[in-house]
């Protein structure tokens, strides 16, 4: 688990008396399962707020198990919180593997693995960004174990890894986005030809993963595309491209590792028209990644203009003084010298 997650963590268990205190404090229903809130919203309509009993709550983030094993099966899965999580979203999220597993063993327990919260996470969801690796296997093994009927597609445990929450992240997205690295790499070895799509902020795994600077989990996903031959989603925020994400990181590793993987993308350009090398010659990177860049490129992506301007790289890198990055660009392609933008001036005429 990574220190952000850790502390995340040690916050809810800080507020997990507070939190049984208030729950409480407002129970009107005798059902353990539910408090129903029957405060009038002004519109006429009732707010039913939900809350799990404090006892399970704490036993399930505690690991308590001697006093879930006293609750009954019914009890156990009929528990809510008010953002909606289930005691298996509560037992993964604080990677308790015993009560994970005590719960997967009810009966019922195949109708929380998909079950989701309020913000459309399902346990995995949790367990993943939390880095919870053994708990990440127990739901995946879970999953695997039911019944398939082989017309309908992939098998649940597929399915579950698929599923997006409101934000459009699956559980990939999460680990990468909180630097799980073994998450990432069990996650991507159990679906290896899924190709993952961008969420609702536009980042697919593969940028997210070049956008936080880890070369590692860029390692993990490519590998993985070349040896299922399938090509993972690049795109990011703003238009931008995974390629893009390792430049502006000044990461020559990274930017070596994906240009060998799709040397094309150094011809891609973001919203304003930036290609990689825009984005080099601007973040005055090192000189080794726009070599890179131009000798994994055509000679027009030397020549192409950004839309406010028609700046090429080589305005950019004048404009900013970056004099390593002006040699390199003239070094590959002199007579780019030449390039005019909007207003008629060309890399002599900018101060």
């Amino acid at each position: 688990m990574d220190q952000l997650g850790a502390s995340n963590l040690s916050a809810e268990f800080q507020n997990l008396d507070m939190d049984s205190n208030s729950n409480q404090v407002v129970a009107q229903d005798p059902s353990p399962a539910q408090i129903s809130n029957q405060a009038a919203n002004g519109d006429g309509s009732h707010t039913v707020i939900t809350g799990m009993d404090a006892d399970v709550y704490k036993a399930a983030a505690k690991g308590n198990i001697e006093v879930l094993e006293k609750i009954s099966d019914h009890d156990l899965l009929v528990h809510l919180t008010p953002k909606h999580n289930t005691i298996l979203h509560i037992a993964a999220q604080f990677g308790q593997l015993e009560c994970v597993n005590l719960i997967l063993r009810l009966p019922a327990s195949s109708s929380l693995l998909q079950r989701p919260n309020l913000k459309g996470d399902i346990p995995l969801h949790l367990a993943a960004r939390e880095g919870h690796l053994n708990v990440v296997k127990a739901l995946l093994d879970a999953a695997k174990a039911l019944p398939t009927d082989i017309e309908t597609g992939p098998r649940a445990d597929k399915l579950m890894l698929r599923i997006t929450n409101k934000e459009k992240d699956t559980a990939l997205h999460e680990a990468v986005r909180y630097h799980q690295y073994f998450v990432v790499r069990l996650l991507i070895e159990k679906d290896p030809e899924y190709t993952y799509g961008a969420n609702v902020s536009g980042g697919t795994p593969l940028y997210m993963a070049a956008e936080r600077g880890s070369t590692r989990m860029v390692e993990i996903i490519l590998d993985k595309s070349h040896k299922t031959c399938t090509s993972p989603a690049y795109s990011g925020f703003m238009g931008r491209t995974a390629l893009h994400a390792a430049v502006l990181c000044n990461d020559r590793e990274m930017t070596k590792k994906i240009l060998e993987w799709n040397p094309d993308l150094t011809k891609e350009v973001d919203e304003k028209g930036w290609s990689p090398l825009h984005c080099a010659a601007e973040r005055n990177c090192n000189p080794t990644i726009v070599r890179q860049l131009l000798e994994k490129s055509d000679k027009s992506t030397a020549y192409l203009g950004i839309k406010d301007g028609n700046k090429t790289a080589l305005h950019i890198a004048s404009f900013n003084h970056h004099k390593n990055i002006i040699e390199e660009l003239l070094s590959h392609y002199p007579d780019c010298c030449e390039q005019v933008d909007s207003d008629g001036r060309n890399v002599f005429n900018f101060p």
